[in-house]
């Protein structure tokens, strides 16, 4: 990937430690809040603190890391200053990532004329939230997707993308049936073009290099 990493992503899940420092209104309020639904919010940002702690002390500024340590960082009164700190890396990251998003849609604009029409057309719209089916590598160098788009923007509810001629095919993980597709990019290269796609569930950074797409929708 390119733009859209792995890193990038646990970074943006980390985000909301901050845009709830930053946000937080009565504490008390949002506590009893939560409450009336069965949540002790308290402890369930404790556990959360546990379980991230290290992604947080590797992807945060050191300034960060004394409230990270502490607990303060999860603390529904945060001082002035972590305020302060929390709102200005949130003011940078949304710029770098909407830096991504522009420079990923530049970038497939850029690619259309070397692109099939069929290939072209399908990536136009966003699989963002699609989820995996089937994933199967075949023989004769095709490899098809089965997607679930019922939680997607696209009017179709199931879709079957077969990719020809396929020279490549990686994955930092096992992508599977249940897997969420997040973001995708588009590239040309050397025998085609190359897409590639950041899942959820596990999280994974996909590629694969094709000439070309058959598509079937329901």
């Amino acid at each position: 990937m390119k733009y859209f990493t792995k890193q990038w992503f646990e970074e943006n899940q980390l985000s909301n430690y901050l845009f709830f420092l930053v946000t937080m209104g009565d504490w008390e309020e949002e506590k009893a809040y939560y409450r009336e639904y069965g949540i002790d919010l308290e402890q369930e940002r404790k556990m959360e603190l546990q379980r991230d702690r290290d992604k947080l002390l590797k992807f945060l500024p050191k300034e960060f890391h004394p409230y990270v340590l502490d607990g303060s960082i999860i603390e529904g009164s945060p001082s002035d200053k972590l305020r302060s700190l929390a709102r200005n890396w949130l003011e940078h990251f949304d710029t770098l990532t909407n830096e991504k998003f522009e420079s990923c849609a530049a970038d497939f604009i850029a690619a259309k004329s070397k692109l099939s029409k069929t290939v072209s057309d399908l990536f136009d719209s966003s699989f963002h939230d699609a989820i995996i089916q089937t994933i199967e590598r075949n023989a004769d160098q095709t490899c098809t997707i089965k997607l679930n788009l019922e939680n997607t923007y696209h009017e179709m509810d199931m879709l079957t993308i077969t990719f020809i001629g396929v020279s490549e095919f990686t994955s930092t993980a096992p992508v599977r049936n249940g897997s969420w597709w997040l973001y995708e990019e588009i590239s040309i290269v050397e025998g085609g073009f190359r897409l590639s796609v950041l899942f959820d569930s596990p999280l994974a950074e996909f590629s694969i290099v094709a000439k070309d797409v058959v598509i079937e929708s329901k």
